[in-house]
């Protein structure tokens, strides 16, 4: 059988690789080994779902140094040893890291928009997610029912 009669699979997109299955590190010992492991790849971005346009490649070291900083952050929040908040999908092989912030985990709660990450670290080149804009979080949007500014922008 030749290689041209061998059908390619087809490439999983980073939107699909989003909903795939993910390991939580629970113990943060986990994270901070992660985090000194992804300095071992290159050609990483990073990527704030609140701004999805402005993701940027860096270097393993730069996602290294950057989860780092993001796990002091949680140590913050989350006083002790175990956590939910940072989520990669393979620990051999790391390709899409996603870390939650404690006490910004997302708009899940108001059942509109799913969860949020508050970082994605991603050797995978990263695509705008529609589920992460704003106006899925009814946050930052106008009223759809009144066409007026939300709750949020009127108290403010």
């Amino acid at each position: 059988m030749s290689s041209d009669t061998v059908a390619a699979k087809p490439a999983i997109s980073f939107s699909e690789r989003l909903k795939g299955r993910f390991n939580g590190m629970v113990r943060l010992a986990d994270a901070w080994h992660l985090a000194a492991a992804v300095v071992e790849y290159n050609d990483w971005y990073m990527v704030d779902p609140t701004c999805q346009e402005q993701a940027c490649r860096v270097s393993g070291a730069d996602v290294g140094c950057h989860l780092e900083e993001l796990l002091e952050e949680i140590l913050r929040e989350e006083k002790g040893v175990w956590s939910t908040m940072v989520y990669v999908q393979d620990i051999t092989d790391p390709q899409i890291i996603k870390i939650y912030h404690p006490r910004r985990a997302g708009c899940g709660c108001g059942g509109q928009g799913g969860i949020v990450p508050w970082w994605v670290l991603t050797r995978v080149e990263p695509e705008i997610v529609p589920e992460w804009q704003q106006e899925s979080c009814g946050v930052d949007s106008l009223d759809s029912a009144g066409g007026g500014l939300s709750w949020l922008k009127k108290i403010f």
